[in-house]
């Protein structure tokens, strides 16, 4: 599609002018027309690089698909309303800056938009477009303190027991094969289309042994359809839906004898939904009320130079400077550096001060931090210590110099660098040896059989250890204040809509997320606004 041209002169129908005194200096759209619609504008030019210049009937004008959208995000609204409150909505009409007799779109526009952002990788557009015009406008300062946490996202997905998902696998790569026409040359096609397509099998009356029986068959099937694959031609073999059924076969079964056996346990990462790989299984610990199936977000935001608590009533001056939208198994280590690293990438930025919580602190990522002249504040998890014997806690512990003593003053005869090639991690393991036999703290200390005590830790233990003594002092406490206001943007960011995902695919959850990100951006850019013109009046008054 081509680019419309842009008006370049106004008429009496433009809302700028037979409307404008409709709307006061604090409410909402205006203040969308005065500060936010301009910088959309100033985005044009990367908008309209997306499109062709001139070939086909001209698109909706990208700033205005831009500016709806994120309209759409703030008041929570579909496609179709919100291509309906462009058209009939005066005060979205004069946040856009458009005509009254403007002709209005179909809703279907803003999918399309949507899809020409994701297969560009823009997604980000509207998000540091705003973020740009916040430190134009001083609200938002260079390399100065954030804080960062985590939530989860759940995806546009039904559950599915795993026999159900093979099957729907199954299904979904046949209707493929119906499209491209060479069922024909599928032996057995009219036993699959009926076992797989037409069936309307009712899942809840089936007995355990029936249920075998039916996973046994799809693991079969499943084999006799990867095998007619490999006869077939690159195009057909590399399509996503063959390549899905080939995952999920592997996912879920194992070459017991020649035949498939399906699988115990599932494995970390495996497809729980077919029409949306992509989204994984997770939990936050062991119990399964917190577990999802989605995406998780990592969200960061300023945090205030003053520790002077805001007054009821006043808005925060804090804004969201990125929204990194990872995998569900992603850990919140990995959700972090990719978060800082998008950062510097896009805003050429690094905060000087980073507030976390536990999940975020290891003497790894704080060593990293202090190298790149930065800090990482937050508490360091405990020392495990399951069977309450003494922990790393109670060493005396210099790794620089190799050198440990136990709780019972006893120095250590040996240490080794022991680099974990399994778990991709190195550390130093202290050992007393001998020392531990006739030690009276023995019962305290181990429970190995041998009675002897070894001592792990990281090669950058000191760090570490240094913030667990910070952790007692007051002053330190008084710090993790500044990280408390997370959880409320948390809370903005589900109850705006965030928590649950309208759309499938890692890509796609990213561009919601990035919108939903610039609206709550907006919001409290309005927010301060109409705060200021309020105080203006009292004074005035």
């Amino acid at each position: 599609m081509s680019v419309p041209k842009p008006k370049v002169q106004k008429s009496f129908f433009d809302t700028d002018m037979c409307i404008a005194n409709l709307f006061r200096e604090s409410d909402c759209y205006r203040i969308f027309n005065e500060k936010i619609l301009p910088v959309l504008w100033s985005k044009r030019d990367t908008l309209v690089s997306l499109y062709c210049e001139d070939n086909g009937r001209p698109a909706i004008e990208p700033v205005i698909a831009l500016g709806v959208t994120l309209l759409q995000f703030m008041e929570k609204c579909p496609d179709r309303q919100a291509a309906d409150s462009a058209r009939l909505h005066l005060g979205w009409k004069f946040a856009l800056g458009l005509e009254i007799d403007d002709e209005p779109f179909h809703y279907s526009s803003l999918s399309n938009f949507r899809k020409r952002l994701t297969e560009s990788e823009a997604q980000r557009v509207g998000f540091d477009a705003i973020l740009e015009a916040l430190r134009e406008a001083g609200l938002v300062r260079k390399n100065r303190r954030q804080r960062l946490d985590s939530t989860h996202v759940l995806g546009n997905v039904s559950k599915m027991s795993r026999l159900e998902r093979v099957r729907e696998t199954i299904r979904l790569f046949l209707v493929q094969v119906n499209k491209w026409g060479i069922e024909d040359s599928l032996p057995g096609w009219k036993e699959y289309f009926e076992r797989y397509c037409e069936s309307d099998v009712q899942w809840h009356r089936l007995d355990k042994p029936t249920l075998a029986q039916k996973a046994e068959q799809a693991g079969a099937d499943a084999r006799a359809l990867i095998r007619w694959l490999r006869s077939r031609p690159t195009e057909v073999r590399q399509h996503e839906k063959a390549m899905l059924l080939e995952r999920v076969f592997l996912e879920q079964y194992d070459m017991d004898n020649g035949a498939p056996a399906r699988r115990k346990r599932e494995r970390s990462g495996t497809v729980q939904y077919p029409h949306d790989p992509e989204a994984q299984w997770s939990t936050k610990d062991t119990s399964a009320a917190k577990s999802w199936v989605g995406y998780k977000v990592q969200v960061s935001e300023t945090v205030s130079d003053s520790d002077e608590p805001k007054k009821k009533g006043e808005p925060t001056e804090q804004f969201i400077t990125e929204i990194t939208t990872t995998e569900a198994i992603a850990s919140d280590l990995d959700g972090m550096e990719r978060n800082l690293q998008a950062q510097d990438e896009h805003h050429k930025e690094l905060p000087e001060e980073l507030y976390t919580d536990a999940g975020y602190v290891t003497d790894d990522t704080m060593a990293a931090a202090e190298e790149e002249g930065r800090e990482l504040i937050g508490p360091a998890r405990p020392p495990g210590n399951p069977k309450k014997l003494f922990d790393t806690t109670m060493f005396d512990i210099d790794v620089a110099e190799r050198k440990a003593v136990c709780p019972a003053g006893h120095p250590n005869r040996q240490c080794s660098l022991i680099n974990d090639k399994h778990k991709d991690s190195v550390y130093y393991r202290f050992e007393w040896g001998s020392l531990c036999d006739e030690c009276e703290l023995q019962k305290q200390c181990t429970r190995r059989k041998d009675g002897r005590r070894h001592v792990s830790v990281g090669v950058h233990h000191e760090v570490l250890q240094k913030r667990r003594r910070e952790m007692e002092t007051e002053e330190f406490k008084q710090k993790m204040h500044r990280r408390n206001a997370i959880e409320g943007t948390i809370s903005e960011f589900a109850r705006a809509g965030g928590r649950r995902t309208r759309y499938r695919g890692l890509a796609k959850t990213t561009l919601a997320n990035y919108f939903q990100g610039a609206a709550m951006n907006i919001g409290r850019w309005i927010r301060l606004e109409q705060h200021k013109t309020f105080k203006t009046v009292l004074q005035a008054g």
